[in-house]
């Protein structure tokens, strides 16, 4: 095997300030036409956290209904969380309870999620939390539950006395603004 003979390098080797120069311009350009298409990474912890509280909703109606239980859905704004209790008859009276499925366990929210409550069938606990009740016969009282990513997205979900299925909105929906159907 020969081996070649290296060449010293000369002045001349490498980039030049030109083509380096070239490359970065290029690299900026098509950074300002991807950056904006990314800002979609931002918000998929608010549209998964919407979502998933919707479908969940949905299932404790439907669960309410099937069971023909009572189901009180627990939001804590400042936790940024929510669960579902069963209404059981105890010796001192009917009381809402944890339940061990779990459909009804504690969800908690990414940090980045804000929590609000508001509608005319917004209850509050016996220490100040909002709720939300869901009937035996499936019907719901009307409530919005309002998401925010803390950037200034927002996402509201309606639950409609008589409509299974919450509705999603991107946007604030305003408790006067309910589009009960």
């Amino acid at each position: 095997m020969i081996d070649e003979p290296t060449r010293p390098r000369d002045a001349r080797s490498g980039f030049t300030l030109l083509e380096l120069a070239l490359v970065l311009a290029l690299a900026g350009l098509l950074l300002t036409f991807v950056a904006p298409r990314l800002s979609w990474i931002g918000t998929a912890a608010l549209d998964a956290s919407t979502r998933q509280l919707a479908t969940r909703l949905r299932f404790l109606r439907e669960e309410a209904a099937r069971r023909g239980t009572w189901v009180r859905v627990v939001f804590d704004p400042t936790e940024r969380s929510y669960q579902a209790e069963v209404l059981v008859q105890t010796t001192s009276g009917p009381q809402f309870v944890a339940d061990p499925s779990p459909l009804y366990r504690r969800v908690r929210l990414p940090d980045s999620i804000g929590l609000d409550v508001s509608g005319p069938g917004r209850i509050a606990t016996g220490d100040g939390r909002p709720a939300a009740i869901l009937h035996p016969d499936g019907f719901a009282d009307p409530v919005v539950i309002h998401l925010d990513d803390g950037k200034g997205r927002e996402q509201s979900i309606v639950i409609e006395p008589i409509v299974p299925r919450p509705a999603i909105f991107d946007r604030r929906v305003d408790v006067g603004g309910l589009p009960l159907r």
